[in-house]
């Protein structure tokens, strides 16, 4: 699924800026889990691998927002209806 970065603030020290999400940058979702211990949904990225970075290989969830593009592709595959109101 592909999603915009709407939140890149507080980095943790240990992630590399190059390995931190940017504000308004597109990313595709390659996987989501229930994070436990910090009580919310957390995302694996295609684009960006921080597997090895533990405990900093999720990114939180709501730092996305969904893309219009996602949306569009959506809505062409007939999984999406949109309404006008």
């Amino acid at each position: 699924m592909k999603v915009i970065c709407n939140n890149d603030k507080n980095r943790p020290n240990e992630v590399p800026m190059n390995r931190w999400v940017k504000k308004d940058v597109e990313y595709t979702i390659r996987s989501i889990c229930f994070l436990t211990i910090q009580n919310l949904y957390g995302c694996k990225l295609e684009e960006i691998n921080n597997d090895d970075l533990f405990p900093y290989t999720f990114f939180a969830l709501d730092r996305f927002g969904i893309s219009q593009s996602e949306i569009v592709s959506l809505v062409e595959e007939n999984d999406l209806v949109l309404e006008e109101i």
